[in-house]
């Protein structure tokens, strides 16, 4: 992510600070954007709606990724998801591990043709007839990080 590691939101767990901007210029033309997991996001680089289970970090939706009952899926061409990798991650959060299938059943209300991009150190279970990966992308934040998986895909 160059040289420049840093989270902007100073949130655990957040973007490296050039992740949105880098993933916003892969996909010039989506004008509705979806944060799952999305803690603090930066919303001047990346606009769009949150959804996080957590209140205090005041999302659009306050929902359970998992199920997403209250999110308009339909509304959105583009979703980024950025959820907990590990048991100690979660513990920074006060939740328990995402199961992360059953996010990727909850994305199957998206209207096809809507990207999905996932990172995170593990791929998620999908269905093949859901869901085509269109990119994958391996990222570093810097020296001695944990390395991360861009997966990319798009709903059919």
């Amino acid at each position: 992510m160059g040289n420049d590691y840093r989270v902007k939101s100073t949130y655990y767990g957040g973007y490296p600070a050039t992740y949105l901007r880098r993933i916003k210029a892969l996909f010039p033309d989506k004008k509705r954007a979806l944060h799952v997991f999305s803690g603090k996001v930066d919303l001047v680089t990346f606009p769009g709606d949150t959804v996080d289970i957590n209140p205090a970090v005041s999302p659009t939706y306050l929902d359970d990724a998992q199920t997403l009952l209250t999110v308009p899926l339909d509304q959105y061409d583009i979703v980024l998801a950025d959820p907990p990798y590990s048991v100690e991650d979660c513990e920074h959060y006060g939740t328990s591990m995402v199961k992360r299938n059953s996010v990727m059943r909850a994305l199957q209300g998206l209207r096809s043709g809507t990207h999905v991009v996932w990172l995170d150190q593990v791929l998620p279970m999908y269905r093949k007839d859901a869901f085509a990966v269109e990119a994958t992308i391996g990222m570093w934040k810097s020296t001695n990080h944990r390395f991360r998986g861009i997966t990319i895909f798009r709903r059919l």
